[in-house]
């Protein structure tokens, strides 16, 4: 009673569209429920189609055209006619998503609550148990240690895919989950990673977010500046400009025809304007025009820090860098490394600290025809165990059996 009455006192203006919305669809939608049986809800976010809902979404689709699944998608999304063509496509936020929310048998999403049509709203209304569906989490990176994302005293799933066994055992005995909930089966995304897009002459520089250099949710204008102008002064902005613009970087280029595609993450994106490099040979990659899946099948060479797409590129077997200039201040503030997980015992590649170094690992991973050195395939293969193309239909099974 007093976390409804928490929730109507956090009421606000904004929030009347969504409340308007849920209140008309009640009614009708839970008559739906009762004449249709396993209403499925896939997502990720209003933007994306692009990591394991969509994959798992195109499976479904392609496989069981019968089954009622529905995939919510803004009209304006990049990816939005790559999805529409599969049908059962909804607005993302639009009167049906709000509809098939409480009409929904299983809710089917990549992070916590991101693909309810209202988060807020919505989640607040899952966690008051007002109302019930089978929620599973697909998962989209590697939980490192313990994360509100999958900590079971902040989320209540029906079922959780890790990638490996080894995020299962942090799952279970860092994250409290329950074990017979967490399913080690592989991402869907897993089931499109190969060869065929391999470019040789590729190198991708790809570094996750830093959740203190980032303005998206703040509505303070002066704290936006703020945040703006420390980025501004941020080693991850002044490393990663020396990196794209580095003299005997930008020379090997040119020699040996290479390219360097720089994408940053999702939440940086909107800082993507701010780099400029000296050579024709560095890319910088806008979200819109670029998928993160299809750059790493491209590449040859990888370049990250902590961001998980690393996974997925070592799927694959090839050769990358850890650029970690910032480690102390990264595990502070974002991602603490845990002891089930450690770049130097466990990672797929060199850690480096310098431009210097990164150019190095470049270098040398090219004489080599960029090929995984054999102490991390060793890595790779015991950490994955099986690399497959039946990761959909696992987790299309252990979905429709809940």
């Amino acid at each position: 009673m007093i976390s409804l009455l928490n929730g109507v006192l956090r009421i606000r203006p904004r929030d009347i569209p969504s409340i308007v919305k849920l209140f008309f669809t009640f009614a009708p939608a839970k008559i739906y429920k009762r004449l249709y049986k396993d209403i499925w809800i896939i997502t990720e976010y209003p933007e994306n189609a692009r990591d394991n809902g969509y994959w798992l979404f195109k499976y479904v689709r392609e496989n069981y055209p019968e089954k009622r699944v529905f995939y919510p998608i803004k009209r304006t999304a990049s990816d939005y006619e790559k999805v529409a063509q599969l049908g059962n496509v909804i607005e993302f936020g639009g009167w049906k998503h709000y509809f098939l929310y409480w009409a929904s048998h299983k809710f089917i999403g990549t992070t916590k609550y991101h693909g309810f049509p209202d988060e807020r709203m919505c989640s607040g209304i899952f966690e008051m148990k007002l109302h019930r569906f089978k929620y599973i989490f697909l998962n989209h990176g590697f939980a490192r240690g313990i994360s509100n994302i999958i900590n079971a005293r902040n989320t209540d799933y029906d079922l959780i895919i890790a990638m490996s066994e080894l995020e299962k055992k942090i799952m279970v005995e860092l994250n409290g989950q329950p074990e017979e909930k967490v399913k080690a089966v592989g991402f869907c995304r897993h089931d499109n990673l190969d060869d065929s897009l391999l470019d040789k002459k590729t190198i991708v520089v790809m570094p996750t977010w830093r959740r203190w250099l980032d303005y998206r949710h703040e509505e303070d204008e002066q704290k936006v500046k703020e945040i703006k102008k420390r980025y501004k002064e941020s080693p991850y902005y002044k490393k990663y400009m020396e990196l794209i613009n580095h003299p005997r970087l930008l020379r090997y280029l040119e020699e040996n025809d290479l390219k360097i595609i720089f994408y940053l993450h999702g939440y940086a994106q909107a800082y993507s304007a701010t780099f400029r490099s000296d050579s024709k040979r560095v890319v910088i990659a806008k979200k819109n025009k670029y998928f993160v899946q299809d750059l790493l099948k491209q590449a040859a060479f990888l370049v990250t820090d902590y961001s998980s797409v690393f996974f997925d590129f070592a799927y694959m077997k090839k050769p990358m860098v850890y650029f970690q200039f910032d480690a102390d201040e990264f595990s502070q503030n974002q991602y603490a490394e845990s002891e089930y997980y450690q770049y130097c015992r466990d990672g797929f590649g060199p850690i480096t600290d310098t431009v210097d170094k990164v150019v190095d690992a470049i270098e040398s991973s090219h004489k080599n025809n960029f090929r995984m050195n054999q102490k991390y395939v060793e890595r790779v293969e015991l950490f994955f165990k099986e690399f497959g193309k039946n990761h959909c239909q696992k987790i299309y099974k252990l979905i429709d059996e809940l």
